[in-house]
């Protein structure tokens, strides 16, 4: 099991920020979704522990930004992560599901921006190798 666990240290790690950013929005979408079934199923234990999870993935991801690289960017996007965590305490609060549909939304923006922008990233690496 060590071995594993340093393994996945290892690929984290090394791995394109970009990518794993597309990789957390689909998982959020995901978890979005069974959120909105589990409320729809009066499953409030489960959708308590996918809350809990979804407002600790968007203070992450709060934290990974970085307003160096693009100060109107950081601030869209940190403002759209601060509105979903809002929603989130909504949903904490009065136990139902409040604006998931355009949580979601915004999360497949969020993630075709980021895949347009490792579209670009591979574009240029590509361009630089043939030189």
């Amino acid at each position: 099991m060590q071995a594993w666990k340093k393994y996945s240290a290892s690929e984290i790690l090394t791995s394109n920020p970009i990518k794993n950013t597309i990789y957390i929005y689909e998982r959020c979408i995901i978890e979005f979704k069974k959120l909105e079934q589990n409320f729809a199923d009066f499953k409030f234990s489960e959708a308590d522990l996918i809350l809990d999870k979804m407002e600790k993935v968007f203070e992450e991801l709060k934290l990974q930004l970085s307003p160096e690289a693009d100060k109107e960017l950081f601030d869209n996007i940190y403002g759209l992560y601060e509105w979903i965590t809002e929603q989130i305490k909504q949903m904490q609060m009065f136990r139902k599901a409040v604006n998931v549909d355009t949580i979601i939304h915004i999360i497949t923006q969020l993630k075709e921006g980021y895949e347009g922008a490792l579209a670009s990233e591979s574009r240029e690496h590509t361009d630089t190798e043939s030189i």
